[in-house]
């Protein structure tokens, strides 16, 4: 029977002619709902979803097209006809803006046919048949005339393959973006999609991070076992009794067929706001095109992801219900899409998933948090009755400004109040870095790394404090020990800008460099202020393949300590090698007690303990221990550590060592390095902790020192005599009758024993980032390594340096370069160098001088290696640079140089210049040079291991400009050790060198030598081989001597024994 019209909005398009119709409501829950089919119309239908049936020809595009058209479109309707025999399905007339027969519009396109048989027709048929003939004549739609398109009209329909989501994000990538349109919502978190423009493939999609209340099991009903209840009629449309709708009928509402009260109470418990969430879903979504953003599958292959839909204009409230809200409309208006479950947060009828939310990018998760809590802060839907959970943190609005005195850890400071003078332990919030090392567990990856890239930017600084929170903790580890939880304290520091910068936030500064990784907090934790711009810092670095995001392992920290208890014997060892070197770079890792420092020299790779020379500071408290009774700590003996350990824990020292103790104690001094955090003297000087110490009455002299003897002693005596005179702290009580000779140590304590004793500033770190390998390789003169040198005994009982070593380049054939094999330096450089990931930095932003150390990316491999800029090209962005370590050279583009660190640039280089004792050969550019060099190179390449005799060597230039020329070069018998050939000797044979004249050659050892190869080269003369080709080139009488042939002769081996 046919009704009155009825005002709605289309839902859902089911097929080319049929389509779902939905009313408005004024309560909670969803609008009632009513199926129509359009009236005397048959659509080519649509196949089902598993592909057991296929579709008919043009039902997708049918589909579509209506689809399309109407749905989210305001219409009326009515219900023309009723056909009982297929249960009950009612047939009715559509118009959208009025006057728009929808049935009119699918015929005319050629996507139905008209039905004229039967009793019941629509009242608008004879338009039907007009559009319907139109269309046919013009091939529109099912009535084309082209076989190839009626072929491709059925659409392939694979059902649902249990892997297609998998091979969709294979395909796609995850955080791809793929057109979809939405088929079903089963529940307000959960779609059904077809994926545009062909729908061959169906998924089921869940909103990432999100769920919405559950729908539970509905038990089946027949379609039609639902009343209507009565609607308010409509104004006829056009075309019957002439008479069009009117805005007057604008109240209406349709309200057909929707669930009843048996049909809920058929359903399995349903969740409180499940249905709202679903008609929420389905209001926005259904049958709409969205854009599908794939985050993820889960362990079961469900796929999720995030949905992005353009909302529609809206409409004309209807029956009182209110107006949309102006950012909607505003949405709508300009196209911008929005985010379904951002939506549904914020109307609170979803919650966030954690282990969801970690499938998704960390700006777009923490935005959702934040919706979230929004709408439990407003108690909407389901958060109506809700009520923060306690928790085991206390907010906290502490703010203070101080200096920092410790980096403990990449995540953790340690800050001096400058107001109160305490000591404060700061842990960075809502971050957390690689955990350095302890007694039973060895340091994270990157540990190291992480604490040494705050230390350098950060020690010594002044900085603002903002405490945030306070945390309980008890792990597993302290509940094993029987202790109780641990208060840590939470903040944000930032660093105090000095003049020119910009003030910087510490914990963004680790997290941006790759050390430090972003907390993801639950919903009702307390976080850090700045918590957005830590995750977009956390997302550069992880772009960058920064640190813990970079696919290299780290660099392996290799340190050689002999700080600890019973290390004095090897401590000893390094001492001729620390005097020699004079000033060396370190850091003070440990502050033991007022004079006494653990000092790590990266340079050597070792961790020494040091004190400066002369001076002792009062003893501290020790308890008792190891049947040592308790050592009562003398007066300002604290006073005087604090004052150490704020000017000196972990700056950048240089030190010089005298001498050493009995317990391995090196004495020296020790300054800050120029240009580190901390005070200056009044005069500019850097600062000097003895003289410091002095000046303040925190320590004194040694009774046994001779001042005049220590290289500071006459302004240390002048200090200390200051000091008394104004009764500074350990001589607030002196007179000057008083004996000055009282009694004192002769030596400073143990030193082991002291670097195990109590201390207030933590564990000692286990190195500094940067520390050279191993331990410190004996240097012989001029700085090139003898660590894998052997000793052999030479003629005359003479002893003869002899190296194990590597050519790396033959700049010609009167010069090539080796290293040392075993070199522990020389793996150093190269883990430094390879975790560096210098491909990613950023280029060197000024321009590079002639003279300046720096890193360069070689052509051939790709890699990092250190160089020395020998010419800057200032017609290009180019540089002439020498590479240290090798020896060899390139021109490199400016996009391939970067800066170096000064930790890099304090080790020495690596690559030493060598030529061949006893031998001439042609001079670079000379006659014959080229093939000398080409033959040289062919002796001496593989990179396989010779021993070279070394006969000569230049005095090294520590100071030299060019770095080639640092180590001094060597003259050097080189041989072959598995078959005892003589590189020099190979060279006569191939007539690519020629012998000194006798005459000219003073030396007994090198005539001997010179001697037993004549017989090579007279080989190669007779034969006519290289420079021998055209007679004997060697005949004038000014040459100079061959290299090695004016000193005395080391003992090389026998050059008659070593022949091919």
């Amino acid at each position: 029977m046919a009704t009155g019209w009825l005002r709605g909005t289309v839902k859902e398009v089911v097929s080319g002619d049929t389509l779902v119709v939905a009313g408005t409501t004024k309560g909670p829950g969803p609008a009632p709902e009513k199926r129509i089919t359009l009236s005397s119309l048959i659509a080519p239908k649509l196949g089902k979803r598993d592909g057991s049936i296929k579709d008919e020809p043009f039902a997708w595009e049918a589909r579509e097209f209506l689809r399309k058209k109407c749905v989210g479109q305001a219409c009326v309707f009515r219900v023309d006809y009723v056909v009982e025999a297929i249960g009950n399905r009612e047939f009715g007339s559509v118009f959208l803006n009025q006057n728009d027969n929808v049935a009119l519009a699918v015929v005319a396109a050629g996507w139905a046919k008209v039905r004229d048989a039967g009793k019941e027709k629509s009242p608008y048929m004879d338009d039907l048949k007009r559009a319907e003939e139109a269309a046919q004549g013009s091939g529109l739609g099912l009535w084309t005339k082209d076989p190839a398109r009626t072929a491709r009209a059925v659409r392939e329909t694979a059902g649902q393959d249990d892997d297609a989501a998998s091979l969709l994000l294979a395909k796609v990538g995850k955080g791809g973006m793929v057109d979809a349109v939405v088929e079903a919502v089963l529940g307000g978190s959960s779609l059904r999609v077809s994926l545009l423009p062909t729908g061959t493939i169906g998924l089921l999609v869940n909103l990432a991070g999100v769920q919405c209340p559950s729908l539970g099991r509905r038990a089946a009903a027949p379609e039609a076992a639902a009343a209507a209840p009565a609607a308010a009629p409509a104004a006829a449309p056009a075309g019957e009794d002439g008479a069009a709708p009117s805005a007057a009928a604008a109240a209406a509402a349709a309200a057909p067929s929707g669930p009843t009260a048996a049909s809920i109470a058929a359903s399995s418990a349903a969740e409180p706001y499940a249905r709202e969430a679903k008609a929420f879903s389905e209001a926005r979504v259904l049958n709409r095109d969205v854009k599908l953003v794939l985050e993820g599958v889960d362990k079961y292959g469900n796929l999720f992801g995030t949905v992005l839909y353009t909302p529609l204009p809206a409409a004309a409230p209807a029956n009182g219900a209110a107006a949309p809200a102006p950012a909607a409309a505003a949405a709508a208006g300009s196209g911008e899409q929005e985010h379904l479950a951002e939506q549904l947060l914020k109307h609170g009828l979803a919650k966030c998933v954690e282990w969801s939310l970690n499938l998704m990018p960390n700006p777009a998760a923490l935005k959702l948090r934040e919706v979230e809590k929004a709408a439990k802060a407003e108690r909407k839907a389901i958060w109506t009755g809700y009520v923060p959970a306690p928790t085991n943190q206390t907010k906290l609005s502490d703010n203070f400004t101080g200096k920092v005195v410790e980096v403990v850890s990449g995540d953790c400071v340690v800050v001096k109040d400058a107001a109160s003078g305490a000591e404060r332990r700061i842990n960075l919030s809502s971050i957390r870095a690689p955990r350095p090392g302890a007694r039973e567990r060895p340091a994270d990856p990157h540990a190291s790394e992480a604490k040494e890239f705050l230390r350098k930017r950060i020690i010594g600084r002044p900085v603002e404090v903002k405490m945030e929170y306070n945390r309980k903790v008890l792990t597993p580890e302290m509940m094993l020990a029987g202790d109780s939880e641990r208060v840590m304290a939470f903040g944000n520091v930032e660093l105090v800008p000095e003049k020119g910068e910009e003030k910087q936030n510490v914990a963004e500064m680790v997290v941006a460099r790759g050390f430090a990784t972003v907390i993801k907090h639950r919903t009702d934790e307390e976080r850090s202020g700045v918590y957005e711009r830590l995750v977009s810092c956390e997302e550069l670095a992880k772009s960058s393949k920064r640190g813990l995001h970079s696919s290299k392992e780290p660099a392996a920290n290799r340190v050689n300590d002999v700080s600890t208890p019973g290390s004095a014997a090897r401590a000893k060892q390094y001492l001729p090698f620390f005097q020699r070197a004079g000033k060396m770079v370190g850091v003070v890792e440990y502050v033991l007690s007022g004079h006494r420092l653990r000092v790590h020299i990266p340079k050597e790779g070792v961790t020494i303990v040091f004190a400066p020379s002369g001076i002792k500071t009062p003893a501290r408290p020790q308890p008792a221990g190891n049947g040592r009774p308790a050592v009562v700590g003398e007066p300002f003996a604290e006073e005087a550590f604090a004052y150490t350990r704020e000017m000196m824990m972990q700056r950048d020292v240089e030190v010089v060592i005298e001498t050493m103790d009995r317990g391995g104690t090196f004495l020296g001094s020790v300054v800050l390095t120029p240009g580190a955090a901390g005070p200056a003297t009044a005069s500019g000087k850097p600062f000097n902790l003895a003289l410091a110490l002095l000046s303040k009455g925190l320590a004194r002299l040694q009774p046994n020192v001779d001042p005049s003897r220590l290289p500071e002693g006459q302004e240390m005596a002048r200090l200390q005599q200051a000091a008394k005179e104004g009764k500074l702290k350990i001589w607030e009580n002196w007179t000057p009758g008083q004996d000055r000779d009282e009694a004192g140590d002769d030596e400073y304590d143990n030193g082991a024993a002291a670097a195990s004793g109590s201390g207030s500033n933590g564990a000692a770190a286990s190195g500094s980032n940067g520390a050279a390998p191993g331990g410190w390789a004996a240097a012989a003169s001029g700085g090139a390594s003898t660590s894998a040198a052997a000793r052999a005994p030479a003629a005359g009982g003479r002893p003869q340096e002899v190296l194990q070593v590597t050519v790396t380049e033959v700049a010609d054939a009167s010069e090539f370069f080796v290293q040392v094999v075993g070199e522990p330096r020389v793996s150093w450089l190269a883990e430094q160098l390879s975790a560096a990931s210098l491909t990613d930095a950023p280029p060197i932003p000024p321009e590079l001088k002639v003279g300046q150390l720096c890193l360069a990316q070689y052509s051939l491999d790709g890699q990092w290696y250190r160089a020395y800029v020998e010419r800057v090209n200032r017609s290009e962005p180019q540089y002439d640079v020498f590479f240290i370590d090798y020896g060899n050279k390139e021109r490199v583009p400016s996009d391939k140089v970067r800066s170096i660190d000064a930790a890099l640039s304090a080790v020495p280089p690596q690559a030493t210049a060598c030529c061949l004792a006893h031998v001439k050969v042609p001079e670079p550019g000379t006659d014959y040079s080229l093939d000398a060099r080409v033959v040289l190179t062919q002796l001496l390449g593989g990179g396989r291991p010779l021993l070279a005799h070394v006969v000569a060597r230049e005095r090294a230039d520590p100071k030299a400009k060019h770095p080639k020329n640092r180590n001094g070069k060597l003259t050097v018998v080189l041989v072959e050790p598995d078959t005892n050939t003589n590189i020099a000797v190979e060279m006569l044979l191939a007539g690519c060198a020629r012998l000194p004249k006798l005459r000219k050659v003073k030396d007994a050892a090198a005539r001997e030598a010179i001697t037993a190869m004549q017989e090579y080269e007279d080989e190669a003369r007779q034969a006519h081989r290289g420079m021998f080709v055209y007679g004997d080139p060697g005949d004038s009488d000014d040459e100079e001597p061959a290299p090695g042939a004016g000193g005395r002769f080391m003992g090389a081996p026998k050059a008659g024994a070593v022949r091919r």
